[in-house]
């Protein structure tokens, strides 16, 4: 099926849009639109704030709820394991994850031939210090 081009006028304008045959996207189903924001509201502005109100601003309800799912005995190993855990990132902050590392990252073998060139330069420029000092 060939392309053929549409104009679309639904704002105001005329804009032109690509039609390849296949439907078009988005959640509306009617397509991305250039130039139109997807979410043209944003987060709701009082959702953080109601959520402070609730938990407080220094979130300590939070830490002590954890805390205590963290020390209760009767709770499920993985719960209090997940409470630890939140506790563990939200104090001391999360732990880096490194990958590991193929070969010689760091090129030591390039490195160490380059410091013995340097020192063999450095050795060809120095005066020579007489044997019978």
């Amino acid at each position: 099926m060939a392309a053929s081009t549409l104009n679309c006028c639904d704002n105001g304008g005329m804009s032109r849009v690509q039609s390849n045959g296949r439907g078009t996207g988005g959640v509306t189903g009617k397509g991305f639109r250039p130039g139109r924001s997807g979410n043209p509201g944003g987060r709701p502005q009082g959702l953080a704030k109601a959520t402070r109100e609730l938990v407080g601003e220094d979130g300590m309800k939070l830490a002590e709820f954890w805390l205590s799912i963290m020390e209760d005995e009767t709770r499920r190993d993985s719960d209090r394991l997940e409470a630890s855990k939140l506790l563990a990132d939200r104090g001391w902050g999360k732990a880096a994850v490194f990958s590991p590392q193929e070969g010689d990252p760091l090129d030591l073998a390039s490195m160490e031939q380059a410091a013995e060139d340097f020192r063999a330069a450095i050795l060809r420029l120095a005066p020579s210090e007489p044997e019978n000092a």
